[in-house]
C-alpha cells in the first residue's frame, strides 16, 4: 500500500472524483481579523460539504460526523471543498479519522492545497500502519515522505488526529500530536481542503479545525 502510486487512479476515478467536489462555503470562522480560527465540528452541514449516494460512493453528515463511503472502486476517492485557505500564510489545520468499514487494503487522508483531485497535497495512513506525503499532479503521485508508524501513536479503532503545521516553507505532519515528518519548499496548488478514501471503506471524519497566522 505505501508504495502505491496512481496506477489504480484510472480515468472513471478522476470522474468520480470531479463529480464529488464540493461546491460550498468556506469554512465557518469566529473572526474576520488578521488572525483567524475555523472549526467545523459537522453538527450540520452549513459549510456545504458534499453529500450525496450512489452505487460507487457517499457521504452524508450525521450525528456530528462526516461520513465517507467508497463502496465500489479500489482506487483513489477525492471529496474537496471550497475552504479558500490562505496558501501563503502559516497555519496549523487538524482532523480526526477513524475507519469504519474496510476491506484489507485501504487508507485514508487529509489533502491540503488543492486545486482539483488531480492537483493536490495528501497526508495519508494506510491499514499497515504506513504513512505517506503524497503530491498530486496532474493525477500523477509522487511520494515525498513515507514511513511505518511507531507503536503507540495510532489508535487502533478510534480517531487519529492528522495535523499539517506550515511555518515558513517547511510544512510538518503530526499524528495524535507525535511529531511524524515533514517537507519543505513546496508550491500548494490551489486553496481547496478536504479527504481522500483509497480502497473499499467507510471513513468518519469528526471535526476539521485551523489556526491562520497573520501575514
Amino acid at each position: 500500500m505505501r508504495l502505491m502510486t496512481l496506477r489504480v487512479f484510472t480515468f472513471s476515478a478522476l470522474l468520480i472524483a470531479a463529480i464529488f467536489i464540493s461546491a460550498g462555503a468556506g469554512l465557518a470562522e469566529e473572526s474576520e481579523l488578521k488572525f483567524r480560527r475555523t472549526y467545523e465540528p459537522f453538527d450540520n452541514n452549513v459549510n456545504g460539504w458534499e453529500t450525496y449516494d450512489t452505487s460507487m460512493a457517499s457521504a452524508r453528515i450525521e450525528n456530528g460526523k462526516y461520513y465517507i463511503d467508497n463502496k465500489g472502486y479500489s482506487g483513489a476517492l477525492f471529496i474537496l471543498h471550497h475552504a479558500d485557505f490562505p496558501l501563503g500564510r502559516e497555519f496549523t489545520i487538524e482532523t480526526a479519522i477513524k475507519t469504519i468499514r474496510s476491506s484489507d487494503n485501504h487508507a485514508y487522508g487529509f489533502v491540503l492545497g488543492a486545486s482539483d483531485a488531480s492537483n493536490n497535497y495528501v497526508f495519508q495512513v494506510s491499514a499497515d500502519n504506513f504513512y505517506t506525503i503524497k503530491k498530486y499532479q496532474g493525477g500523477v503521485s509522487l511520494e515525498l515522505a513515507g514511513g511505518k508508524i511507531r507503536e503507540m501513536v495510532l489508535h487502533e479503532n478510534s480517531f487519529n488526529a492528522l495535523k499539517m503545521e506550515k511555518q515558513g516553507g517547511t510544512i510538518r505532519f503530526y499524528i495524535n500530536d507525535y511529531y511524524i515528518s515533514e517537507v519543505s519548499n513546496i508550491s500548494l496548488f490551489g486553496k481547496r481542503v478536504g479527504f481522500l478514501v483509497e480502497g473499499i471503506s467507510e471513513v468518519a471524519i469528526d471535526y476539521t479545525r485551523s489556526q491562520i497566522w497573520p501575514d
